[in-house]
């Protein structure tokens, strides 16, 4: 162990775990731990600078799943898979953002059931805002490498294709 039991949650919880021998799991348990810990302090060290653009994480990135979109739109439901939230969540905030004049919806041009969201200038302005202020804080917590998040991104990229995600 790198840390301290008292000093770091994950390591604590693992010191804990083999002292009341919890047995099996142990391994699945503290990667899990670890992850889930990791995602609260990135989402605590971005959540700030977004608010100061008058977002929310799961707003960011839907933002920046039109952004990064061919033509700059998507369906509704193709938009609530890609942020893993329910329809009615991106819904929402659709709603939300066609108010502030950061897209538009309309209808599908080849689906009548399916409703299409479209980024607007203005959306596309402030995705690109808070991406630059997200990039200057390297969006998280500091001390990691390149070679870190390179790492990181072939790990999950791994354990995603095992749960289909």
């Amino acid at each position: 162990m790198s840390a301290e039991p008292r000093t770091d949650p994950v390591a604590l919880a693992r010191h804990y775990w083999r002292q009341q021998e919890l047995g099996p799991g142990e391994g699945a348990f503290i990667a899990m731990s670890s992850v889930l810990r990791f995602h609260r302090l990135l989402t605590v060290s971005i959540g700030g600078e977004l608010k100061m653009h008058g977002l929310n994480l799961t707003d960011y990135l839907l933002l920046m799943t039109l952004e990064l979109s061919e033509a700059g739109a998507r369906p509704v439901s193709r938009l609530a898979r890609a942020l893993l939230v329910h329809a009615t969540t991106a819904t929402l905030a659709v709603d939300r953002f066609e108010a502030r004049g950061l897209l538009s919806r309309g209808p599908h041009p080849s689906d009548r059931r399916a409703t299409l969201v479209t980024i607007s200038t203005e959306g596309r302005a402030l995705a690109r805002k808070a991406t630059t202020a997200l990039g200057e804080r390297e969006y998280g917590p500091s001390g990691d490498s390149a070679a870190d998040r390179a790492e990181l991104v072939e790990i999950l990229t791994r354990l995603r294709a095992g749960t289909g995600g």
